[in-house]
C-alpha cells in the first residue's frame, strides 16, 4: 500500500512538473512601435511595390516589401497593402489599410492607416497576433515614404 501511495504521489509530481515545464508559454501581449523608411519600386496603373528599412522596438532593424493597390487616381486616395518584413528572428505578414491625403505645394501627402497581423510569418511572428495605426508621409515626387506604427503584439 505504501508502495502505491509513493507511486501515486511521484507521478502526480510528474505530471505537475510536466505541466508546469513542458506546457506553451503564455503568450504576452506588448506594446511596440515602428518605424519605416523606403521607396516605391514599381508602380502599374494603380498597383505598386515598395521596400523599406523597418526598425521595431521589439525586433530591431530589418526589412519589409509592400505589395498594395490604390483605389482610383485623384487624391486623396485609399487603398490596401501587404506588408511582409524581415527580421532575424523571423518573418512577419501584415495587412494593411491606408489613406493619402492630397498632396502639399512641395508634393508631400500625409499617410495614414490602420493594420493587422495575418498569420504565414515565421520564427516568433509564427503565431503572432497585433493591430496598429501608422501615420507619416509620402513624397509624390520622389515616391519615398516615412511613417511610424504604434500597437499591440501577441506572442
Amino acid at each position: 500500500m505504501r508502495r502505491r501511495v509513493v507511486a501515486v504521489a511521484a507521478v502526480i509530481g510528474l505530471v505537475a512538473a510536466v505541466g508546469v515545464t513542458g506546457s506553451a508559454v503564455a503568450a504576452k501581449t506588448r506594446a511596440f512601435t515602428l518605424t519605416q523608411l523606403g521607396a516605391q519600386i514599381i508602380q502599374r496603373g494603380t498597383s505598386f511595390q515598395a521596400v523599406y528599412k523597418v526598425t521595431s522596438s521589439l525586433d530591431g532593424s530589418g526589412a519589409s516589401v509592400q505589395v498594395g493597390k490604390v483605389k482610383g487616381t485623384a487624391f486623396p486616395l485609399s487603398g490596401s497593402d501587404t506588408l511582409t518584413a524581415y527580421f532575424a528572428n523571423g518573418v512577419s505578414k501584415t495587412l494593411n489599410t491606408f489613406k493619402l491625403g492630397a498632396p502639399n505645394a512641395k508634393g508631400i501627402s500625409s499617410l495614414t492607416g490602420t493594420g493587422k497581423c495575418i498569420g504565414g510569418g515565421t520564427g516568433v511572428h509564427k503565431h503572432e497576433k497585433c493591430s496598429y495605426t501608422f501615420k507619416g508621409t509620402y513624397n509624390t515626387k520622389t515616391t519615398i515614404t516615412e511613417a511610424k506604427a504604434t500597437g499591440t503584439w501577441t506572442r
